[in-house]
């Protein structure tokens, strides 16, 4: 047994170790010195351990005492660590804590295998519609009402910008976002229920406006207002490269030079890592291998490109810091200030498909090159290399078909 004399006597080791006293009551010494309280006992056969609290915040007589309150519970077939969590529960159902508090622990546990992307609308989110309507409100007080209010204030504060849409996608993904916050508060015992399960359909999705052909006039203008703009030459060039290649903007913008063989004059681009997909990132839609045929063009575009970013790790990088990606929004800012304010760069895609489709090129060489790939479509089975010779043909005739506009 214990005293108060052996207690003070009890030195730390170099590892953890426990010393009885009675009744499943031990007193663990940590390697920093500090000494807890540890109660043993067995529960429906199970042998389980509890803290009791620090010695000498906790007594040796208070100790005791404690362990007699958990053989009390064992007696009426509660198990004592069950009891401490349900009462710890209560605690917490019962605490009054923000929308604002839990939105940003919420945030916090997942942010870190998120995108930079993801990461900044989360934070625009909460800054200019989830905590303005509710962020100081008591979660457990959140209702129907408040998540309704708070879709419309974002309808309304949308409809109030120039060149922002009507507001109901934003509305439908603070909705959702606000839900999984919700989710996230049931399940670490901060809230009863989530209420809005109710709302799916309180806001239509706005139809979405699909890729469609350049349209004549926009393809007869193009040439002039390209050299008449002033902006950077890594934009201008990113332009021509997603005009001439087929290619996403996302796969321009996250071109990297390692991917670039001047020799087989191929672009080569990997699927995303295990480390990229957790972040939410990927190097093609579909991620799997893509490659892209160098035309005459393209190849005069990334000897230029060099120049600008051989020390880059990416071929289009930011124009202010070349260690960064460039913004995928940078093209279709400039195909506004182009006078192109109707064009996008999914836009090229969809004019090299009709063009292409005009000129009887096969669609399967189309549909590849585009990254377009049937999702049922084996991974171990699809043949990235599948008629590379073909499409660097057929890449290099629609560069040849885009220069005629000139």
């Amino acid at each position: 047994m214990l005293n108060d004399t052996k207690i003070k006597q009890l030195k730390p080791k170099e590892k953890v170790y426990r010393v009885a006293d009675q009744g499943g009551l031990s007193l663990e010494v940590r390697t920093s010195g500090t000494k807890q309280w540890r109660f043993r006992y067995r529960f429906l056969g199970v042998a389980k351990m509890i803290s009791l609290g620090e010695y000498p915040l906790v007594s040796l007589a208070q100790a005791r005492q404690k362990v007699l309150e958990q053989k009390n519970l064992l007696g009426q077939n509660i198990d004592p660590s069950q009891d401490r969590k349900n009462k710890l529960a209560e605690i917490k159902m019962i605490t009054a804590i923000t929308f604002k508090e839990i939105a940003l622990e919420w945030y916090e546990n997942r942010k870190d295998t998120r995108s930079e992307s993801y990461r900044r609308s989360i934070e625009k989110m909460f800054q200019l519609d989830l905590f303005p309507c509710f962020g100081e409100k008591d979660i457990k007080l959140i209702g129907v009402a408040d998540v309704l209010a708070m879709q419309d204030h974002t309808l309304r504060r949308i409809k109030k910008q120039n060149n922002y849409g009507t507001g109901e996608v934003t509305a439908i993904r603070n909705r959702q976002t606000t839900g999984q916050i919700l989710d996230y508060a049931v399940s670490t015992l901060r809230k009863e229920n989530n209420p809005i399960s109710s709302l799916k359909n309180t806001i239509e999705r706005p139809p979405k406006n699909g890729a469609r052909p350049m349209s004549e006039y926009e393809r007869s203008i193009f040439w002039k207002a390209f050299e008449q703009f002033k902006g950077a030459s890594t934009t201008k060039n990113a332009m021509l490269m997603l005009l001439y290649t087929m290619m996403r903007s996302v796969e321009v913008v996250r071109l990297r030079w390692e991917w670039v063989d001047f020799d087989k004059n191929l672009i080569t681009i990997p699927p995303a890592t295990i480390d990229q997909l957790k972040k939410g990132q990927r190097n093609i839609k579909m991620n799997r291998i893509h490659m892209v045929p160098i035309s005459t063009q393209v190849k005069k575009i990334l000897i230029d490109q060099y120049e600008q970013t051989k020390h880059s790790d990416y071929v289009f990088s930011s124009v202010f810091d070349k260690s960064k990606l460039m913004n995928k929004t940078t093209i279709n800012s400039a195909l506004d200030k182009m006078g192109l304010a109707e064009l996008t760069c999914h836009d090229f895609r969809a004019t090299a498909s009709t063009f292409l489709h005009d000129a009887k090129y096969p669609s399967d060489w189309i549909e590849l090159q585009l990254a377009h790939v049937d999702k049922n479509v084996v991974r171990e089975t699809y043949n990235h290399a599948q008629y590379l010779d073909d499409r660097r043909k057929m890449l290099q005739d629609w560069a040849d078909m885009v220069d005629g506009w000139k």
